[in-house]
Formats: C-alpha cells, sequence, structure tokens
C-alpha cells in the first residue's frame, strides 16, 4: 500500500473520530448529558408554591428540597448519578404546603429515555403533576 494511502486512510480515520463522535457528519458540541427526573405542576392548579417542600425518590435516591418556580409553574429535579441505569424506576413524590395543606404522597413507575446532548447521552424523565394531583408522563412530541 502507497505511503499516501496509508496517510489519506488515517486522515479520515482522524476526521471521522473527531466530527459528531464516530456518527453524525457534524461536528458534535461538548457537552455534558446529565441524568435527572423531574416534576413540574402549574402554580395555579395546586396549593404547593416555593414556600412547599418536596420529597422526590427515584427508585432507592431521595431528595428533599424547596420547589423553584418558572413562569406559571414549578418544579423539581432530581439529578441521578452517571451510572444509573435502571429504565423504569418507580418515582415517589411527597409535597407539604402551608399549615392547613394537605400532603400529597404520589407514586408512578417512569420510563427513562436517552436524551443527546452534543456527543452525550443521559437518561432523563419528566412527570407532571395534574390539578387532580396524579403524576403522569407529557406525551411526547
Amino acid at each position: 500500500m502507497s505511503r499516501s494511502l496509508r496517510a489519506a486512510g488515517a486522515v479520515g480515520t482522524a476526521l471521522w473520530l473527531l466530527t459528531a463522535c464516530g456518527g453524525e457528519p457534524a461536528v458534535c458540541e461538548l457537552v455534558d448529558g446529565v441524568p435527572e427526573v423531574s416534576v413540574t405542576w402549574r402554580a395555579a392548579e395546586l396549593p404547593y408554591g416555593e414556600a412547599s417542600t418536596y420529597r422526590l425518590c427515584v427508585g432507592t435516591r431521595c431528595e428533599s428540597g424547596t420547589p423553584r418556580a418558572y413562569g406559571d409553574g414549578l418544579r423539581v429535579v432530581m439529578h441521578l448519578p452517571d451510572d444509573f441505569d435502571e429504565r423504569r424506576p418507580r418515582v415517589d413524590l411527597r409535597l407539604s404546603g402551608p399549615t392547613g395543606t394537605p400532603k400529597l404522597d404520589e407514586s408512578r413507575t417512569i420510563t427513562l429515555r436517552d436524551e443527546r446532548a452534543g456527543c452525550d447521552q443521559a437518561l432523563t424523565g419528566a412527570l407532571r403533576l395534574t390539578a387532580d394531583g396524579v403524576l403522569e408522563e407529557p406525551e411526547k412530541s
């Protein structure tokens, strides 16, 4: 094999590795995908606002805190470890509101999906809390 053919092959391999992580023809961004599960709800539909507290469990991992407002909604997020690989974990959500507001305890099994972020991908899932206090997976568009 001639030297120029070997050089061309090496250049082609290098370009393949450097563009789109070996797949797509465009250069991919070096963005770190973050595995996470989130729950959102409309603030006007439920009595659990920014002063509320939550406990969110995904599988055997749990986290507590206060919901964050965005627009007319609220959101709680749990970041999962990079090695989290359970595709259908159980999600448990407990919300406590102001005095006199009943606690909300809801559970649901969620399907986590691979979301691409640049060259990386991560398992993510999203649930919506309805006005009736039921967790549901939003329709994927």
